[in-house]
């Protein structure tokens, strides 16, 4: 009987360990350096393509490296999700417009506000997905293979880059899921027994 049930953990964990396996990190980076310089005069779109449909996506984060505003005044740094943009970064003319040009459109994912400006002093923006709820309308944007970032800059940020992390883990194959079952069984047949 100890023979059975040592046999049955080491299937189960070796399921589990499998599962584990196929885990990934995927970062995403503008190709220019346009996001660099949020000016006031624009707000912005950056598309991107999603490839990995046979994963699921359970956690994913955007970064604005080293951001500070550029001077001690009011300010806003509306940063929303976006269900599909053309692909690359685009820049497009608001004339330092109020106002959060997005607002409506996507999930919005923050508004962040510099209190200090006027002095990088190597503060990294982080919005982390699972705490903020937004996994799952990822999941539901990245469906179709594509989606995006808009940000409006109601003042002018500066940063030393942006990037996005989409934490993927893969979806279970029946194979595996017959494994975990004949593990639980087992589990179950030794219960019995006893």
């Amino acid at each position: 009987m100890t023979k059975i049930c040592l046999a049955v953990m080491v299937v189960l964990i070796g399921v589990l360990a499998a599962g584990q396996v196929g885990a990934a990190v995927y970062t995403f980076t503008p190709s220019n350096s346009t996001l660099s310089n949020l000016d006031h005069h624009v707000y912005m779109t950056w598309g991107l393509r999603w490839t990995h449909t046979d994963e699921r996506i359970v956690d994913a984060v955007l970064t604005f490296r080293n951001i500070w505003n550029w001077k001690t005044e009011p300010n806003n740094l509306y940063s929303h999700l976006l269900d599909r943009t053309p692909l690359g970064v685009y820049p497009y003319l608001d004339m330092q417009g109020g106002g959060d040009n997005f607002a409506g459109q996507g999930a919005l994912i923050g508004n962040w506000t510099d209190n200090v400006g006027g002095v990088a002093r190597g503060y990294d923006l982080t919005y982390r997905f699972s705490d903020l709820g937004l996994v799952g309308a990822l999941r539901d944007y990245v469906s179709d293979g594509r989606f995006g970032f808009g940000f409006d800059p109601d003042c002018h940020y500066y940063n030393q880059g942006v990037s996005f992390q989409i934490i993927t883990a893969p979806v279970p194959e029946p194979a595996t899921m017959a494994l975990f079952g004949l593990g639980l069984a087992g589990l179950g047949l030794v219960r019995r027994k006893k």
